[in-house]
């Protein structure tokens, strides 16, 4: 096992006490030192195996640590264990790993894979969110993934990642580039004067060639967006930048062709297409990174049950379920459909489906509703009263992930629209101006056609096709630091319009998992009640048994393989141990029907020996973050399907007016809501299926919940910090965007009135614009630096 001399991660000395100890993030109104539940239980495991090392090797600080608030559904894996344990020899395995951050998290994998009993190999690829394992047939898969996910991270059945949007751009990028500087090295001749000869014919023709090129490679990239949005009524920024080379091109090809000396600006061209594909790349590149950080979703196709035919059980998609299947639903299994429960009893979680917080227990014959999560110590049997297509569950994982462009330029910003349009009939009217005019007063052709040439290179859009992209990187990078990762392209852009900020309660203002209030009480505990307590939370997936199994975690007590357990829904958890009976569970049952005012009892033989009771706590500093919002302008509103009660006494402690609250909504009770008050200046931040419809209707959407893939692949944002300041830092990073965009489009106006009037003028030559063109654009590279990248301006509060 490895060690290390130090005993605290390096940032906390200089943090005096104000950084969480195991992430590093700013403690904010969080007693004690940590950021949140699962940073304190991450940080006492990796103390307790003597993994601190992990500190050294990351240096800096993370993201917190995020603890899944129930037992997870593993039936996608047991294909896997299947399949490795009937193997003759090795075998290779591709999962994908949620979590992974720096060569810290690499290191962790090594150390948890290494020294298991046929473990041969592991590869991590940290840019995929991907591990690979060689192993042998003995090598126990289950646990070695519950070991990793027990420090928080997630691992999923490996999807498609290796097909990326941005390593074809970077392809073209490349060629592109190399054909730009040997435009550039073959154009330098000319410009030092040389007009004639076959020399100059010569370089003429590869300055040509090059072009041409540029054009096939990088240029189809906006031709081809340009031309989508058109079919579609809509004009976007790649409008401008593909009419620009278009005509930019053609311009120089005619003046090429008609024997003009002066005409071509083929260098010209294949610069600006390799710069615009530079931009182009730098967008979807980060945007690709954040989506790689969590799991892929794969909506209601990637649900499986466990179906009892014929006496077996055979695992199979939910799609194939028929009413009337019998099912055995797992600890941490969702149930697909509404079914009538066949067990003598059963507790479940419907905080995923409906939101609220509180399991409930169901008794045999009763209906379990479609997308409740099994929280019992043993498997329950089911049997459904529908096929999974009149489930509810289907209508609520319908939504596509990740839209795709024709979804992104359905949702562009207005504004972009309207400067596409006006820059490009700016443009046709300018240079058609100048042609025609030159021509009726000079009556030469081959001079009108090199004006207008000139017209139409200077006003490429190089500067906003460079720079804006850089402006959404450097906010981006910006959001990252500070734990919010964008997903959608035009995130940015709504949330300026953004009004109105709606909060789910349960998971979104509040963490979601229930914590002890007095942990204080179990430090007065035997070693011996503290390992049978340890015992009895362990094995079950109750939320207060996870709240004690938490606050235990760190203390790496002894577990009881051959202990008698038994859960009893509603009631608790009891183990019987050398004959002495212990429970965990609700006071009057743990106490041997006795009244207890506590929830939670902890009893030895009836006699009780801690009171636990639990809190579902909010967020860090959630009541100051919603003041400041409010205080920004925006309108705060609770949507939730928590009872109404229970909304109500989360409002009073955040301060939001009962009149902006809404209890016990379906979640088409919130779709509706959002359809009647979202103008397109509504943001949606929820955590559980029973959200998706609400965040498809909202103008733009954000979750924190990143322990299920569904809902993160189908919002526009994702946020992994403890507390909700990332959600206001993106509605400011958004202004300050915009602010940067109109300093940026007043510079462009001014360059092009200039420009214009020079090559109108007839003054402007190659050399001149070779010049001009990439002075600019670094101008406003540099501002814009200035004011969002780190340090700058944007990020000042």
């Amino acid at each position: 096992m490895v060690s290390t001399v130090a005993e605290e991660p390096p940032w906390t000395h200089e943090a005096s006490g104000s950084a969480c100890l195991h992430c590093g993030s700013a403690l904010e109104d969080t007693p004690g030192p940590y950021c949140c539940v699962g940073c304190r239980v991450v940080h006492g495991l990796l103390k307790s195996r003597g993994l601190l090392r992990f500190y050294d090797l990351r240096q800096a600080s993370g993201v917190p640590a995020v603890l899944p608030s129930a037992a997870r559904d593993r039936t996608w894996l047991e294909p896997l264990v299947a399949s490795l344990r009937g193997a003759s020899g090795p075998q290779r395995l591709s999962l994908d790993l949620q979590g992974l951050q720096c060569a810290a998290c690499v290191w962790l994998q090594d150390e948890l894979f290494r020294g298991r009993e046929g473990a041969l190999g592991l590869t991590v690829n940290p840019s995929l969110g991907r591990v690979e394992l060689v192993c042998a047939p003995t090598f126990d898969l289950e646990s070695w993934a519950r070991d990793v996910e027990s420090f928080g991270y997630l691992l999923g059945r490996a999807s498609n990642r290796e097909k990326r949007a941005s390593d074809a751009l970077l392809g073209r990028l490349g060629v592109c580039a190399a054909l730009a500087l040997n435009g550039m090295l073959f154009g330098l001749p000319l410009y030092l004067g040389l007009r004639e000869g076959p020399v100059f014919q010569f370089f003429r023709a590869v300055e040509f060639l090059c072009a041409v090129g540029s054009v096939s490679v990088g240029g189809t990239v906006f031709f081809k967006s340009a031309w989508e949005g058109l079919r579609r009524g809509i004009l976007h920024l790649d409008a401008p930048i593909a009419l620009g080379i278009a005509l930019a091109f053609t311009g120089s090809s005619v003046a090429l062709f008609s024997g003009h000396a002066e005409g071509g600006y083929f260098d010209t061209v294949a610069v600006f297409i390799a710069l615009m594909l530079t931009g182009r790349w730098l967008q979807v590149r980060v945007l690709e990174r954040n989506r790689c950080l969590l799991l892929a979703s794969d909506g209601a196709e990637g649900l499986r049950a466990r179906r009892v035919r014929a006496e077996r059980v055979e695992l199979v998609p939910c799609a194939e379920l028929a009413a009337g299947d019998t099912l055995v639903l797992a600890p941490g299994e969702l149930c697909p459909t509404d079914a009538t429960l066949l067990s003598p009893n059963g507790s479940f979680s419907l905080e995923w489906s409906n939101g609220e917080s509180a399991p409930r227990a169901y008794s045999e014959g009763e209906t379990v509703p479609a997308g409740a999560i099994q929280l019992g110590l043993q498997a329950v049997m089911v049997r459904t009263q529908t096929i999974f297509r009149d489930s509810p569950l289907p209508t609520l994982l319908s939504a596509p992930a990740d839209g795709g462009p024709d979804a992104e330029l359905a949702r562009q910003g207005s504004a972009w629209q309207r400067l596409a349009r006006w820059y490009v009939l700016g443009v046709l009217v300018v240079s058609s101006a100048g042609f025609l005019g030159w021509l009726l007063v000079t009556g030469d052709l081959q001079r009108a056609l090199a004006v207008t040439t000139a017209v139409l290179v200077v006003t490429c859009p190089c500067a906003f096709g460079l720079a804006t992209p850089m402006a959404y990187e450097l906010v981006q990078a910006g959001l990252r630091r500070q734990g919010l990762f964008l997903r959608a392209a035009g995130a940015l852009d709504r949330l300026l319009g953004v009004k109105t900020v709606v909060f789910d309660k349960t998971g979104t203002l509040t963490t979601g998992s229930p914590e002890l209030t007095r942990p204080e009480a179990l430090e007065g505990l035997s070693e011996e009640a503290r390992t049978c307590l340890w015992n009895l939370a362990v094995r079950s997936a109750h939320p207060k048994s996870v709240a004690v199994r938490r606050a235990l975690e760190p203390a790496g007590l002894a577990f009881f393989p051959e202990a008698s357990v038994r859960e009893l829904p509603g009631l608790g958890v009891e183990l019987v141990r050398d004959g002495v009976r212990w429970r965990l569970g609700k006071g009057s049952w743990a106490l041997d029907g006795s009244a207890d005012g506590a929830a939670v009892v902890f009893s030895r033989e009836g006699e009780g020996l801690a009171s636990l009771d639990t809190e579902e706590p909010l967020r860090p500093a959630a009541a100051r973050e919603l003041q400041a919002l409010r205080d920004d302008g925006y309108d705060v509103w609770i949507l939730s399907g928590d009872s109404p009660e229970r909304v109500d006494e989360v409002a009073r402690k955040v301060g939001v007016p009962e009149d902006h609250c809404v209890g016990g909504a379906s979640p088409e009770a919130k779709a509706r809501w959002l359809e009647a008050h979202d103008r397109r200046d509504t943001l949606m931040l929820g955590d559980g299926i029973n959200d998706s419809l609400a965040v498809s209707r909202a103008w733009c959407s954000g979750t924190p919940a990143i322990d299920r893939p569904f809902l993160p692949a189908r919002t526009d944002f994702f946020f992994i910090s403890a507390g909700l300041r990332p959600v206001r830092a993106a509605l400011r990073a958004a202004r300050s965007l915009h602010r940067v965009h109109r300093r940026n489009l007043a510079v462009a106006l001014a360059y092009n009135a200039g420009t214009v009037g020079i090559s109108l003028a007839g003054g402007m030559s190659p050399v001149l614009c070779a010049a001009v063109m990439p002075l600019t654009s670094l101008s406003l590279l540099l501002a814009t630096w200035w004011s969002l990248g780190p340090g700058g301006r944007a990020w000042r509060s």
